[in-house]
């Protein structure tokens, strides 16, 4: 569980990367995406998976065109809660 958080929290990242005007490689964010995609997927009988599958859509979005800034930090604070969360659980438990 302590690696879905990790990787929630990088997905944030890469989400707020156009802002930064950050670099990364393409197939870095294609991966995060699919996986957020697929984790969504997987457990798509709760609601924050749902908004998984939503944000590694947008995810590729933002490979092709630039989003709003008020929708990426709304994405990007649900994506980072949940991995902080996420983390926490694990530590925890």
């Amino acid at each position: 569980m302590l690696l879905l958080g990790f990787f929630d929290i990088f997905s944030v990242v890469l989400l707020m990367r156009g802002f930064y005007d950050v670099t990364i490689p393409t197939g870095v964010v294609v991966f995060f995406a699919i996986y957020l995609i697929v984790k969504g997927i997987v457990f798509i009988f709760d609601i924050a998976s749902i908004m998984d599958v939503i944000v590694g859509i947008v995810l590729i979005v933002t490979i092709f065109i630039s989003l709003p800034l008020p929708l990426l930090l709304v994405l990007a604070a649900f994506l980072a809660i949940k991995g902080i969360m996420t983390l926490f659980g694990g530590i925890i438990h």
